[in-house]
């Protein structure tokens, strides 16, 4: 008979399965594969081999400052140099990793190696006790260390208690101090160690850690997924580490480029692949459809910002030319993407998408609609590429060649080497010259067929009537361009209609600038269709408001309404009359009798020799007595007429 023991109900809550017994807590993976070595730091080759050969030297500083971003192995260097020069087998250039000593580091117990959290450890108390403890020597090691991390956190007068420190250090203690933000560091207490910069870590090193982690621990990452990761951790192999394990959580034993952009929350290449080929296509609506697809899926538009910023950096080294292996080694799941589209942009288009988009980055922080203004962004990438390709000067001449081609397959002769002439019609001289007016310019050349004349007609006309826009106004002699002639005016009826009809009829249309800056000049003449007006010498304002385009445009079309034929308007300063044909001889001599009356009239009165001199204006007429500074000149608004509010200043 076998005999049971009685167990109380109490004790049945006590026991445990053989699979529930307790096992070693886990450890992340950027705390498992911490170096435990000089020798194992990866990135960091000019402080490794400082230290070693300091310590190797007996030349040990009594304090460092490693400066560096995140995840660059500043702490884990300071915890590496402590059991170095704590180690029971001696202080050399490596520590064993395994006498009592190093072990106490590693685990973070050895009472003689001090990790202080300055940032919550900041204010002057915390920094007056670690000056009293520094003053008593080591417990059970060679020497103390102790290691401020994020020193930048401490208080002004914390600093001011921990440069007497510096200053004079007791013998046998090495102060480490870490921090994330140097220059906020006095320099004071900068001077007084020996500073390391920590540099980021290359895609390249990353990726190949992460391969042997990966090995190690049995899980089978594809090797763009560990480019990946390599370039999102940034620099930092504590991130990268993270990411790791984050993929290897969800994956099990295995993860995919497609598993990883997911977890991560990351942007399918094919994402930005297609937002860029509607920028290069105007497609506005898939390029919407994009976006709002991206907002959708929960994506961080700052992350989607960055990676889009980067599939344009890699296209702009594309286009600068260089070993495309070179450029795309660290983004090989962007590689396929970006050699499809590198031809599709410009250098020019590609710089100013970018600047585009780091403006946006600034416009997002802190904006309430992101997604708008992310879609705002996008319809700028779109005018920008359509202004800076179409209108670069190779799709322009590609342009030209096209209607080369074109033309000359419709049977007329290619536009190269020849000048572009209108098509006769009305208010347009249908022959070449005057020497042959009764000659067809087009004779001896087959007529061209209506179907090529109606495809393109319109810009053949098109670019006719820009010629002529151009040509027109500059001279009087292009017989190919000139209207039809108007009749003849002599110069006496041409002042009469300039004062009766010309001017009352600007007037009575309200368009006062114009009667304002016409009301200063005079008409010259009118013959072979230019209209000639003419302004003083110094009224070289006057003359640049008539011949701008708006003005111009209006004079003509009102000389044609009123003249019954199209006119060209024709600008001149009287000291160039002579040149202006009929009248010029008349104008001067009234010019210069008119000067030299006002010149007698001006007599000597300073004030108004000042004023002249001041406005380089003209004498009208002065009164009987002299004029002082008290006296202004007026004018009735009844003359004018009070301007509308849309009309715009006449200077």
């Amino acid at each position: 008979m076998v005999h049971m023991e009685k167990i109380s109900p109490e004790e049945v809550l006590f026991l445990s399965p053989p699979e529930m017994e307790e096992k070693k807590p886990y450890t992340a993976l950027y705390r498992r594969w911490r170096p435990q070595l000089f020798s194992q730091v990866v990135g960091q080759e000019h402080v490794t081999r400082t230290l070693q050969n300091a310590l190797a030297s007996g030349r040990v500083a009594h304090a460092y400052l490693f400066c560096g971003l995140r995840g660059t192995g500043k702490t884990t260097m300071a915890k590496l140099l402590a059991k170095a020069l704590n180690c029971l087998d001696g202080v050399k250039a490596e520590p064993c990793s395994r006498c009592r000593s190093c072990l106490e580091v590693t685990e973070g117990r050895n009472m003689d190696v001090l990790e202080i959290d300055a940032a919550s450890n900041r204010g002057i108390d915390e920094i007056r006790d670690l000056r009293e403890k520094a003053r008593y020597a080591a417990a059970q090691n060679r020497c103390k260390v102790y290691i401020v991390d994020e020193v930048h956190m401490l208080t002004n007068e914390a600093f001011n208690a921990l440069l007497k420190i510096l200053e004079e250090p007791p013998p046998k203690v090495v102060f480490i101090l870490a921090t994330t933000e140097v220059y906020k560091l006095p320099l004071t207490v900068v001077s007084r160690c020996q500073r390391f910069d920590f540099q980021l870590l290359e895609v390249p090193e990353i990726a190949r850690y992460l391969r042997d982690v990966s090995a190690d621990i049995g899980f089978v990452v594809e090797e763009e997924t560990l480019y990946l990761l390599a370039r999102l951790a940034e620099g930092s192999m504590r991130d990268a580490l993270g990411f790791l394990e984050q993929c290897r959580a969800y994956g099990g034993e295995k993860i995919s480029y497609a598993q990883a952009l997911e977890i991560l929350g990351l942007t399918a290449p094919e994402t930005i692949f297609n937002l860029l080929r509607a920028v290069v296509e105007e497609d506005i609506g898939g390029g919407l459809s994009v976006i709002q697809e991206t907002v959708h899926r929960g994506r961080d538009l700052h992350r989607f910002l960055r990676e889009l910023i980067l599939y344009l950096r890699k296209l702009v080294l594309l286009q600068a030319g260089g070993d495309d292996e070179d450029n795309l080694k660290d983004v090989p799941g962007l590689k396929p993407y970006l050699i499809k589209q590198k031809d599709k942009f410009t250098s020019a288009v590609l710089l100013e998408m970018l600047e585009i988009l780091q403006q946006l980055i600034y416009q997002l922080k802190g904006s309430s609609q992101p997604q708008f203004l992310l879609e705002l962004a996008f319809l700028r990438l779109v005018r920008a590429y359509r202004f800076r390709q179409y209108l670069s000067p190779g799709a322009l001449l590609s342009r030209l060649e096209d209607l080369e081609e074109k033309l000359q397959s419709a049977g007329l002769e290619g536009l190269a080497g020849r000048e572009l002439l209108p098509p006769s019609g009305p208010g347009l001289n249908p022959g070449l010259n005057s020497n042959n007016k009764g000659e067809n310019p087009a004779a001896g050349r087959s007529e061209p067929p209506s179907s090529a004349k109606t495809v393109f007609e319109e810009e053949f006309q098109a670019s006719a009537r820009t010629c002529e826009e151009k040509e027109a106004p500059c001279c009087g002699n292009s017989e190919t361009r000139a209207p039809e002639a108007a009749p003849g005016i002599d110069p006496e009826g041409l002042q009469e209609f300039w004062d009766k009809q010309l001017l009352p009829e600007i007037k009575k249309q309200r368009k006062l600038n114009i009667h304002a800056l016409l009301q200063e000049g005079r008409p010259i003449s009118c013959r072979e269709g230019i209209f000639t007006i003419s302004f003083p010498p110094t009224h070289g304002i006057h003359k640049g408001r008539i011949e701008s385009k708006e003005h111009r445009r209006y004079l003509e079309s009102l000389l044609a309404q009123l003249l019954g034929t199209g006119v060209h308007i024709k600008v001149t300063l009287q000291e160039n009359e002579k040149r202006a044909g009929v009248g010029g001889e008349a104008a001067e001599k009234k010019t210069n009798s008119t000067l030299k009356n006002s010149e007698e009239k001006r007599g000597d009165d300073f004030f108004i020799h000042q004023m002249l001199e001041l406005f380089n204006g003209r004498l009208i007429e002065t009164g009987g007595e002299s004029l002082d500074s008290r006296d202004f000149w007026s004018f009735s608004l009844e003359e004018i007429g009070e301007p509308p509010e849309d009309e715009e200043a006449p200077f």
